[in-house]
């Protein structure tokens, strides 16, 4: 119900500059976090269309809402995923770095971290920046140990060109639903040729519609 209603209150009621304001929780990334989804980020998600860092955004809040409920927040930390794009990259990728050390630093918790971002194939680049990050964030602890790096392949993939926004909001799903989230258990191995089915899709776009509808109908 939500999906349908949300995309004929968009299409049939929203202007092009019409914006509908989503405000997160000071808690979540540590400091007060407003975005503005425009039309054409609804219609690009209901119509099953390609989408960023804004539609990915809304669903972390909705997650980060379902676990104040359940009170598992503390076990997990959200990075923006719209600030880590749009710094300025140095060319040892620091500026990146320093805003994932920034942001462990205002979320102060011992917790699974979600940093949703596309590596755009530069694996190795998106290793070195994370790592780098976490010692930024380890030396102003104090903490001298540097951090581990593994590649978890056992998730299911996307099978398409325009699927990454949504594969990416599932796979967070999982995370944060499983009840004992040890991550090198629950993604040990690698599966090939088993990709995510458009009913799991649609399980997160109800989610994401629930979340947006109860902003629509404050």
């Amino acid at each position: 119900m939500s999906c349908k209603y949300i995309y004929s209150h968009v299409v049939r009621l929203l202007n092009e500059s019409d914006t509908i304001c989503i405000e997160f929780e000071d808690a979540m990334f540590g400091h007060t976090k407003s975005i503005w989804l425009l039309r054409e980020d609804i219609v690009r998600f209901m119509e099953k269309r390609e989408i960023g860092a804004r539609q990915i955004l809304v669903y972390m809040g909705h997650l980060y809402k379902d676990l104040k409920k359940k009170d598992k927040a503390d076990y997990f930390s959200f990075v923006d995923p719209g600030n880590i794009p749009t710094c300025p990259i140095g060319t040892d990728g620091r500026d990146l770095s320093q805003h994932i050390a920034d942001q462990l630093e205002a979320v102060c918790r011992d917790s699974i971290c979600l940093i949703p971002y596309n590596t755009w194939n530069r694996d190795d680049t998106w290793k070195t920046i994370v790592t780098n990050g976490v010692k930024m964030y380890n030396a102003s602890k104090g903490i001298s140990k540097g951090p581990g790096f593994k590649v978890l392949t056992g998730n299911l993939k996307q099978s398409g060109s325009v699927e990454c926004g949504y594969c990416v909001m599932r796979y967070m799903k999982e995370i944060v639903d499983c009840d004992d989230p040890h991550l090198e258990k629950m993604f040990a191995g690698c599966i090939k040729n088993q990709f995510y089915t458009q009913c799991q899709y649609d399980e997160v776009r109800s989610e994401w519609s629930e979340f947006v509808y109860s902003y629509v109908g404050a």
